[in-house]
């Protein structure tokens, strides 16, 4: 499978994604699933007739200017430059060629909500506009001359002389008006002072943001990991996508760009670690709107927190991830304001994972991490234990009545685990009960939920059978023995999550291992893939957010969550 995109740009209300030959391959906005709102957006060179259009040529260079989210690429003996700019939801290209005497020509065919039926365009003056209900897109360029078809499936461009460089402006608007208006005034900025603007403004999220300790080549992948995860962050919101959407009609997958509870819940640990208090706070209050009533979370939303399409009845791992999640905010922020607004959110999450613990102790049947299985599962009871144990913290600041209630549901899920998935046979635990196939969701048992001891022997038991099936020289994991998801290559998280375990488990030696990994797999723009091959080349999607938030947590020290929790000695000693 083709991985996507090559580099994406964007403000948190307009996503934009290009592929290693400057295409522009997708526009979202307002928000970030909502779209793509383009079928094709090419520029060219006519010359007698003749156009030689800039994606076809054999790209020479392509990366990321400075630590920014602008794009530099160099194709045919022509450098292209992308930004948008950072708060509106404008796209800028800027091309420069030693060419005389043709015309730049960008031509458009838009597919406005996914949609080419029931679209519209229009021309006024340098400006092409199409638009379709509250969306509208605009295209210009001062001294163009721009040309579109009527209505229906609607296409069209602009055409203006070329002598040496260009800039061209896309904008959204809810309206036809709105969006040339934005176009109009995008046009009047110099090219070299919105340069300046993006980068000052991309340094100031950065230096928001605590620094890594580790070496420059990890620094680097940790400053773009803050850039990208700003980018999937919904400015309204606050809740953080998985990727950009690369497969919107589920062909080969269920779709990346929507928001999962579980994946939102290490994010927002990722910039608790990374000291992004900004967008912790957007990302926790964003969560209550998608809890359902009777206090779980649902496999995966929207950004404005409807229910998105789904496939699993439910993945209590989620609603245990997001308690954690919630707790951990409170011991690095001490923010009484927000820890009062979460505790009825936490309430109802806790007494619903109450009812959903069985007569042996393990949470009830319900879809695995990986969303392919139904089960009762390692990960599963690691996230519920660690979730009430959350809500007992935040019940005795509350409620203290109801802190005993979840802490002693919460030691009757470890003594479960202890008992129902430590199998004496394979001398490991087991990832299901009744499957013994090695998994890297066993990590979680110990990092960051802490369900079982960190260091004890079971779990370095588990650790190395997992070590010995799935991990390679090189540092990379896969997620388990058999695995064919999107080609079934080396997972980059499961290499930073085992990372995270010899770092809990005191290997700081093995933390190292994976984050020079992690160096590896980044793309030559410094993204973060799901899965890389045996050949070291990014596989499916790019950038996973998840991934990325990773990386941020073995980067900075370890939260006082994760690191509070008294070693639990196994009652049974593994075997030799």
């Amino acid at each position: 499978m083709n991985p996507g995109p090559a580099a994406i740009l964007g403000n948190g209300s307009l996503l934009v994604t290009l592929s290693a030959h400057a295409r522009v391959e997708r526009l979202f906005w307002p928000r970030l699933d909502r779209g793509s709102h383009l079928g094709e957006l090419r520029f060219g060179f006519e010359r007698d007739g003749v156009t030689r259009w800039l994606d076809e040529e054999e790209p020479e260079e392509q990366s990321y200017l400075d630590d920014a989210s602008i794009v530099r690429t160099q194709t045919g003996g022509v450098e292209i430059v992308d930004l948008v700019h950072e708060h509106e939801p404008v796209l800028f290209r800027r091309v420069s060629a030693p060419i005389a005497g043709a015309a730049l020509v960008v031509h458009c065919r838009p597919e406005l909500d996914g949609s080419t039926r029931s679209l519209a365009a229009s021309v006024r003056g340098d400006y092409v506009v199409f638009y379709r209900r509250d969306v509208a897109l605009a295209i210009g360029a001062r001294g163009a001359r721009a040309a579109c078809t009527g209505f229906g499936a609607v296409e069209g461009g602009i055409a203006l002389p070329f002598s040496g460089e260009a800039v061209v402006a896309c904008a959204f608007g809810r309206s036809s008006r709105e969006a040339v208006s934005r176009v109009e005034a995008a046009l009047q900025h110099e090219f070299e002072l919105l340069l300046a603007s993006r980068r000052a403004h991309d340094a100031a999220r950065i230096d928001s943001a605590a620094e890594p300790e580790s070496g420059e080549a990890i620094a680097a992948l940790y400053r773009r990991s803050l850039l990208v995860l700003d980018l999937l962050a919904d400015r309204e919101g606050g809740a953080v996508i998985a990727a950009p959407e690369l497969d919107p009609d589920f062909v080969r997958s269920g779709g990346y760009g929507f928001v999962w509870g579980r994946d939102l819940a290490f994010i927002v640990l990722a910039f608790l670690a990374a000291g992004r208090r900004d967008l912790v706070e957007a990302a926790l209050r964003w969560l209550p709107q998608a809890q359902e009533p009777e206090g779980l979370w649902l496999q995966r939303h929207w950004t404005d927190g409807s229910l998105a399409p789904s496939w699993c009845t439910h993945q209590l791992d989620e609603t245990g991830a997001i308690l954690f999640a919630y707790e951990a905010a409170w011991r690095e922020l001490r923010d009484q304001a927000l820890d009062a607004a979460l505790w009825p959110s936490v309430r109802l999450a806790a007494d619903f994972l109450l009812g959903t613990i069985e007569d042996d102790g393990l949470p009830c049947v319900t879809a695995d991490l990986w969303e392919e299985r139904e089960g009762r599962h390692a990960f599963t009871a690691a996230a519920v234990h660690g979730g009430l144990r959350a809500a007992a913290c935040f019940a005795r600041r509350h409620e203290a009545a109801l802190g005993d209630t979840y802490d002693a549901a919460a030691e009757e899920i470890r003594e479960a685990i202890e008992r129902e998935l430590w199998s004496d046979f394979h001398g490991r635990y087991l990832r299901s009960l009744g499957d013994p196939t090695l998994d890297a969701s066993l990590f979680g048992l110990a990092w960051p939920f802490a369900a079982v001891a960190p260091g004890g022997e079971r779990m370095r038991a588990t650790v190395a059978a997992l070590e010995a099936e799935l991990a390679g020289a090189d540092g990379s994991v896969a997620r388990y023995g058999g695995d064919t998801y999107a080609g079934g290559h080396r997972w980059v998280l499961a290499a930073l999550w085992l990372g995270l375990w010899h770092r809990q488990a005191g290997d700081e030696a093995g933390l190292e291992r994976a984050l020079r990994y992690a160096v590896t797999a980044q793309t030559g723009l410094g993204l973060l893939p799901e899965q890389v091959t045996d050949d070291g080349e990014p596989a499916w999607v790019v950038p996973l957010a998840w991934s990325h938030a990773m990386l941020l947590l073995a980067a900075r020290p370890e939260l006082g969550l994760v690191g509070s929790h008294d070693a639990i000695e196994s009652p049974v000693r593994a075997p030799a």
